[in-house]
């Protein structure tokens, strides 16, 4: 009988430890993967070079092509630190619907664990789980899905999922600040009326 109790104590616990455990670091999304070359994804790309991204010239953006359970979306790689290397993934999915997000949202969760942040706002408009993780090179990653309702420029309608490396991200920028530093410029006297600042 002892024996007995503790055989199924043993599976009770190795049960729970598997429960806890957590898949490894995401690495790759819509067949694209982190940190790879760029180039080796062709496929998946829309013809023509890449651009700049906004607010970000040391990171190169290029469209993904709809296909599948996707409606598109873009890869952002380095210019700089390590030219063509996969710093972001962002895709829309073709699935727009807040049942679907929430179903994607419940099978990251039993993947991944809890998420770490959330990424909603008040008003319920915008819902959204953040996770960030640690990869085996000690880089930050971060894994956000969202589901947006906002009407407006502002908002990505419908689901989309974004893995990023913040350590590619952080080299690319510290490389391209280093070979660009900017001058300060001299401080400027604070006007004395607003006017010249506000919409007409």
């Amino acid at each position: 009988m002892r024996r007995h109790c503790l055989l199924v104590l043993a599976l009770v616990l190795l049960t729970s430890a598997s429960a806890l455990a957590q898949a490894p670091p995401p690495a790759s999304l819509g067949g694209i993967d982190l940190g790879a070359d760029v180039a080796r994804f062709g496929r998946y790309l829309s013809p023509g070079k890449g651009r700049p991204a906004e607010d970000a010239p040391y990171l190169t953006r290029r469209n993904i092509k709809p296909s599948g359970a996707f409606r598109g979306g873009y890869v952002l790689a380095g210019t700089c630190f390590s030219p063509g290397r996969v710093a972001r993934i962002k895709l829309k999915y073709a699935d727009e619907g807040q049942d679907f997000f929430r179903r994607l949202s419940g099978a990251l969760m039993d993947r991944y664990g809890l998420p770490t942040e959330y990424k909603g706002d008040l008003e319920g408009q915008v819902l959204g789980n953040k996770w960030t993780f640690t990869n085996d090179r000690g880089e930050s990653v971060s894994l956000i899905v969202q589901h947006s309702d906002a009407d407006g420029l502002d908002h990505d309608q419908g689901n989309i999922i974004k893995l990023t490396n913040w350590g590619l991200v952080d080299a690319e920028r510290s490389c391209f600040e280093s070979r660009h530093p900017k001058a300060t410029p001299p401080p400027s006297p604070a006007p004395a009326s607003l006017d010249g600042y506000l919409p007409r």
